[in-house]
């Protein structure tokens, strides 16, 4: 098994200005621009430095990214079921959001592409998936549709592959039009179909859009539906236009883990070289959110 990053955090869970608020910095005069840009610098590094020693601790991620696993099959057999049966697939990085696609090299040597199955086995198609989304802590799993195995795979190296997003959330930049629930983004960001509500249970991805509410408040909704083209359309429909205005797409991330991340920035600066990683103060925050299993 391998697992690669594909797309980095856009942002950080805490800002330039926090980590100085952290360190008790107050603002600098014009006249130490050098030392301030010196500082700023610094702490830049720092701050992602000490937001990816907080995921490794965790075994999770916090704003959004994209990762590729990339396994040589198929797992084997699952007890649960009889000896032909087969086991999920894990998916590390919790929490989980959706899968931008699953696929795998079949037994002639052709790539093709699993779909989700919404239909608990009921539905038509041979091979598919089924999601069991996991929580923050825990991990997402990857299913067969009941009782169907798993495709056959040529036995050749990463012959599955799958890549999902993953992380509570992070920053979008989006407009919409009152009265209306499409949602245009920017920078050609697209969504698929996990991002809406496709089973029982199954919320949709949560948004959150600055001015788009009721004179002009905050619209808090989620992806009811995303087309064949990846436009997604929301619960509800905006009260005021917006253009260009930064959205939070997902779940906030929870205070303790950027008290975390704020604590470990202090300790990379006062310590420096001497530093061990994340401290036990951030530790004994971030032990409710470790991830155990994967």
């Amino acid at each position: 098994m391998s697992i690669s990053l594909i797309t980095a955090p856009v942002a950080e869970p805490i800002s330039l200005s926090d980590a100085k608020l952290q360190l008790g910095f107050g603002p600098m005069q014009d006249s130490d621009r050098a030392a301030s840009q010196i500082l700023n610098d610094l702490l830049r590094a720092f701050i992602v430095s000490a937001r990816q020693a907080c995921e490794n601790y965790t075994r999770s991620v916090y704003i959004t990214q994209r990762w590729l696993l990339q396994l040589d099959s198929f797992p084997g057999v699952d007890p649960r079921y009889d000896e032909d049966g087969n086991p999920c697939i894990v998916l590390p990085k919790p929490p989980f959001q959706s899968l931008d696609w699953f696929k795998y090299v079949d037994t002639s040597g052709t790539v093709q592409t699993l779909l989700r199955d919404t239909t608990y086995g009921v539905g038509a198609a041979q091979y598919g998936y089924q999601v069991n989304n996991g929580s923050e802590t825990q991990p997402t799993q990857l299913g067969h549709p009941w009782a169907r195995p798993w495709p056959p795979a040529r036995r050749v190296s990463q012959a599955v592959n799958i890549q999902f997003r993953c992380g509570f959330g992070g920053p979008l930049t989006v407009s919409m039009t009152s009265g209306s629930a499409l949602l245009t983004v920017a920078n050609g960001i697209t969504f698929n179909p996990d991002d809406a509500p496709l089973m029982v249970g199954d919320t949709g991805l949560p948004l959150s859009i600055p001015g788009a509410g009721a004179a002009g408040a905050t619209l808090n909704t989620f992806i009811a539906s995303v087309d064949g083209s990846g436009n997604a359309t929301l619960a509800t429909a905006a009260a005021t236009s917006v253009a260009g205005v930064t959205a939070w797409a997902g779940d906030p991330i929870p205070a303790v883990i950027t008290a975390a991340i704020k604590l470990t920035v202090q300790e990379f600066y006062n310590k420096g070289s001497d530093a061990e990683g994340v401290p036990p103060v951030a530790i004994a925050l971030l032990d409710p959110y470790r991830n155990l299993v994967a």
